[in-house]
């Protein structure tokens, strides 16, 4: 991987090279990940990538890829089911990081990962309709049942 392919797939995937610095090359050696100046480093050539890195985000890619794929199959299994196109697909778009982590079990890195997906389903399918969360909006309509992934996909459908 070089410098262009590392600024095109951070770019692909959402991150800002801050970001990048601090949720993709973070590590058991360095938690807190490397400062932005390191990332930025790498991005201009002026330092080497590591291996590690270059693993880290083919794999953060491929994840991101993976689940493009498994959404697009699910939406052409609820077209073919429903003998033509639905109306909308809805979408949870997480505006910032807090809200994403909002869900229990949910990792940063992963936020900007889905924001990634979102955009690319709403490209691919004009009846993806994207939903920005609104934690105080679902608070209120969630009630007293469990929070989860499936609910606030149900909450989504509501509010569009």
């Amino acid at each position: 991987m070089n410098r262009t392919d590392l600024q095109a797939i951070r770019q692909l995937l959402f991150f800002t090279q801050a970001e990048a610095a601090r949720y993709v090359a973070s590590s058991p050696e360095h938690p807190e990940g490397v400062t932005p100046d390191t990332w930025q480093a790498w991005e201009t050539g002026t330092q080497p990538i590591p291996p590690h890195i270059v693993e880290r985000i083919t794999d953060l890619s491929e994840w991101r890829y993976g689940a493009l794929a498994a959404t697009a199959d699910n939406i052409r299994i609820q077209i073919g089911e429903q003998a033509g196109t639905p109306d909308s697909v809805f979408v949870i778009w997480y505006d910032n990081l807090d809200d994403w982590l909002s869900l229990p079990g949910r990792e940063p890195v992963m936020w900007r990962l889905q924001q990634s997906v979102c955009a690319g389903l709403r490209e691919m399918y004009s009846i993806v309709k994207l939903v920005c969360f609104d934690a105080d909006a679902y608070r209120q309509w969630r009630g007293d049942r469990e929070d989860s992934e499936s609910l606030r996909a149900e909450w989504a459908s509501t509010v569009a």
